[in-house]
């Protein structure tokens, strides 16, 4: 037997019960590459699977799994795809297991697959395609972590994106790291709130600028900080931290009496440093462990800060078109009741946020 795959055997047989009811935590994967091989365990959710759960209770049971194991198999041989660009495959191996290690009756909704593919040759950049996603909640992501040597690198794979191609070097997890950035603040509707918050507070480019940088600064120091491990502040406190900042811009803007273009409000600064500190544990959050690679956290770290910034400039533009488009539609009188109009939508939004991220799941 294959030294590598002799090592994720044991990993999954000799590792003691008491820190290890399941053979791998839900919607996980892992990847080993040895030599000209390499080795995966991956929890597969029993609803991406056709035709092996007899009863449709979403669980599959041990009389299940003897029946389909074939099926299990050959579904998972066809749906998860290694190939790298160097080498060829020579073979490939797969073998489904009930998910608990030591209650092998035990019914779930998942099951454990260990896979091997043979190259001809060390693969150095393999590329890896799936879509076993489930249906039911929260199976529609997979987190593969990935080991080769000295190095490790985490991927998140989601439908529409279940490809990803490791140990690439850092200039290409840069590349990755700012598009993800990017669409992270666009698909962040409580961030770019606060933003709307702190921009329509004023005009001109001085105010802009000052708010955005200070937000800008902030998030960038706790993102790092977060990510590197060094200070962390619980989800629990941080999503909650973050409605409540929305609200608090919002309702600082309605109290100053913000009801047009105004002067560059300095005084607002510190306030929005402090909330860029929260929003940056956020942003750390939404990279979470695919930081862990030391080989490029810096790239990681470096090239999803900058697509941060990048989407929020990009925001800021589209406000300012904004802003201009309905300067040439609406008259004076009604220009100077935007502002406190987009201030109270802030408000009601935020504390819907507040209230349903305080609400126990």
């Amino acid at each position: 037997m294959n030294r590598g795959w002799l090592i994720a055997a044991l990993w999954v047989v000799l590792l003691p019960t008491a820190a290890l009811a399941h053979l791998l935590p839900r919607q996980t994967a892992t990847m080993t590459v040895s030599g000209s091989s390499a080795y995966f365990v991956v929890a597969v959710p029993v609803s991406a699977l056709a035709g092996v759960d007899d009863d449709r209770d979403g669980l599959l049971s041990r009389r299940e799994l003897l029946a389909h194991n074939r099926m299990i198999q050959r579904q998972f041989d066809a749906r998860f795809q290694v190939r790298d660009q160097d080498q060829a495959v020579t073979g490939r191996r797969t073998w489904a297991f009930p998910a608990s290690r030591d209650q092998p009756d035990e019914r779930l909704d998942y099951v454990v697959v260990m896979h091997r593919i043979d190259f001809t040759g060390e693969p150095l950049s393999p590329v890896l395609q799936t879509d076993l996603f489930g249906s039911g909640p929260g199976e529609s992501r997979m987190t593969i972590t990935a080991t080769r040597g000295s190095r490790t690198e985490v991927a998140i794979l989601e439908p529409g994106a279940g490809s990803h191609r490791f140990f690439r070097g850092a200039l290409a997890t840069f590349a990755d790291f700012v598009r993800t950035g990017i669409e992270h603040i666009w698909t962040g509707s409580d961030h770019l709130l606060f933003l709307l918050t702190i921009l329509v507070a004023g005009a001109g480019w001085r105010h802009w600028l000052g708010v955005v940088t200070a937000f800008t600064v902030a998030h960038s120091i706790t993102l790092v900080l977060s990510a590197l491990g060094l200070f962390r502040i619980p989800a629990g406190i941080v999503e909650p931290g973050i409605a409540a900042s929305i609200v608090l811009m919002g309702g600082l803007n309605l109290w100053l009496g913000r009801s047009g273009p105004v002067k560059p409000g300095w005084g607002r600064v510190p306030v929005v440093f402090a909330c860029g500190l929260l929003h940056g544990f956020g942003f750390a959050s939404a990279i979470g462990a695919m930081a862990v690679d030391s080989g490029s956290r810096l790239a990681t770290l470096a090239g999803f800060n900058v697509g941060i910034e990048i989407g929020q400039f990009l925001f800021l533009a589209a406000v300012t078109l904004a802003v201009a488009g309905i300067a040439r539609l609406t008259p004076l009188r009604l220009q100077a009741r935007l502002p406190v109009v987009a201030s109270c939508l802030a408000v009601g939004l935020g504390t819907m946020l507040l209230i349903q991220r305080l609400m126990p799941a």
